[in-house]
């Protein structure tokens, strides 16, 4: 769901369900890998527990990409 399960969508959300897993918008492997990492995988704590969509073609992009958010996951806590 790219543009539309923004933070400002899943604040929403999280306010109708506590428990609810929620997801963000598509994130392509080439903004993660060459562009603001950091802008996509800022999550505010009140968002958890929050799944990351990854979306690429290339299998070694898409596995160089969930490493970087697992990375940030285990420092940041997202």
């Amino acid at each position: 769901m790219m543009d539309w399960t923004d933070r400002h969508c899943r604040y929403f959300h999280r306010l109708l369900s506590r428990h609810a897993r929620l997801y963000t918008e598509m994130v392509t492997t080439g903004a993660l890998l060459r562009g603001d990492a950091e802008r996509h995988l800022r999550f505010d704590p009140s968002e958890h527990p929050v799944a990351l969509q990854l979306g690429g073609s290339e299998p070694d992009e898409l596995a160089q990409a969930a490493r970087l958010a697992n990375v940030r996951a285990t420092t940041r806590s997202i």
